[in-house]
């Protein structure tokens, strides 16, 4: 079982790791990620996926949740 960082990348295109996982433990990682940035809205606003779509590319699997401008990446460290 490899275990690799997966990143977060916000709007900016600013990437940060939020942890270092095995593949099979990756979605339980996103959804913690996003149930506590939901809890975290001053606003009230939840954010709620309705997809996700993998992709590989550059030594990453790359994730979409359907914000369409945030995605999270599993992989080798970013250089």
């Amino acid at each position: 079982m490899k275990i690799k960082s997966l990143y977060f990348e916000n709007s900016n295109g600013e990437w940060r790791e939020i942890a270092k996982c095995a593949r099979c433990d990756v979605g339980k990682h996103i959804n913690e990620f996003i149930a506590n940035a939901n809890a975290n809205k001053p606003d009230g606003k939840k954010f709620v996926s309705y997809y996700t779509r993998t992709w590989t590319d550059g030594g990453f699997e790359h994730f979409d949740v359907g914000s369409h401008t945030e995605f999270f990446h599993w992989g080798n460290k970013k250089e």
